[in-house]
């Protein structure tokens, strides 16, 4: 009676639930009900609403390892206590199962990297996480794990553009990333976290040589315990707009930041190139069709979603079916 009585506790402080008196006999049908019900709405984002339910799973079955799991893996765009509390009692329910050891180990490692992970500035709180506009995280996971930043504000050099438009565009992007990330810019390049490199050469060795712009990581002092940084460099050869040096900078930046992979909608700033909308309207007096265009101007929300899950995640890892 005593140690059913401590399960209670458990379930009780993670799920949110009060509960009193003797416990009620498990009821595994409805708590896979609500378990199914978790797991559709993990998969659109509503990570809250699936912490709900994986939350009334475990309040009919105190030891339904798999809801804890994935309520683990919800809460982590939560609440990041309550996601460590999770994962503890999944390794405490699961610990004897041979089906699950490998499940085990990974949760193991997981926990103690959100136990390592720094407290992140309010604008990357999972609480700006807007789950109406999705993200592209599954994407760029397996590329990005690992490049997150863990010293805030990020200090960035922008340097001297040769052209003054150039400096302008470059000066928008930083400017549009700051609304949404933690960023200072910086007279300096030595200390900068993020730099222009206006002077950079695009053929240097391990670039693809196929892109017009690039992010390259690099170490003061040796990778092992030098400082981090990286350096944006741009194709300079071209006739680039200030609209489309916003563009690329923007991209490029996002890259900096953390997103090394691509988004496959071209309404995200991350978007695989940069983009071109043309328009075609009538004018009255003009008898043939006007055209102008338009680029992506600043990170999509997609864009941003996406960053606040990389840096809540402790890595990427699928929710159980």
């Amino acid at each position: 009676m005593r140690q059913t009585q401590g399960v209670i506790v458990v379930v009780a402080a993670i799920s949110g639930m009060v509960l009193s008196g003797p416990p009620a006999q498990a009821d595994h049908a409805a708590a896979v009900a609500a378990y199914r019900e978790g797991n559709g709405l993990f998969d659109e984002d509503r990570f809250a609403e699936a912490v709900a339910a994986y939350g009334r799973a475990i309040g009919e079955d105190s030891q339904y390892a798999e809801a804890y799991h994935n309520l683990a893996l919800a809460s982590e765009m939560v609440d990041r206590q309550k996601a460590m509390a999770a994962w503890q009692r999944f390794l405490d329910i699961a610990a004897n199962r041979e089906d699950l050891k490998y499940d085990v180990a990974r949760a193991r490692a997981r926990l103690q990297l959100l136990e390592s992970m720094p407290r992140l500035p309010e604008a990357m709180q999972p609480s700006h996480y807007v789950p109406a506009a999705g993200d592209y995280y599954w994407t760029i996971s397996a590329e990005s794990e690992g490049e997150e930043w863990k010293d805030f504000p990020l200090k960035v050099f922008l340097g001297s553009a040769p052209q003054m438009q150039w400096q302008e565009g470059a000066r928008e992007a930083y400017d549009n990333w700051s609304k949404f990330f933690p960023l200072e810019l910086v007279a300096l390049p030595k200390g900068a976290d993020i730099r222009m490199g206006w002077d950079e050469s695009m053929s240097e060795e391990m670039h693809a040589g196929e892109e017009l712009d690039w992010v390259q990581v690099r170490y003061e002092g040796g990778r092992l315990k030098g400082r981090r940084y990286a350096v944006i460099t741009v194709d300079l050869s071209r006739r680039w707009s200030k609209d489309e040096m916003r563009a690329i900078v923007s991209h490029e930046m996002g890259h900096a930041l953390g997103i090394k992979g691509h988004s496959e909608s071209k309404g995200d700033i991350m978007f695989w190139q940069v983009q071109e909308r043309t328009y075609r309207v009538g004018v009255a007096g003009i008898p043939l069709p006007a055209f102008w265009r338009s680029l992506v101007k600043q990170p999509s929300q997609r864009d941003i979603n996406t960053l606040i899950r990389l840096y809540n995640s402790a890595g990427s890892s699928k929710r159980f079916r």
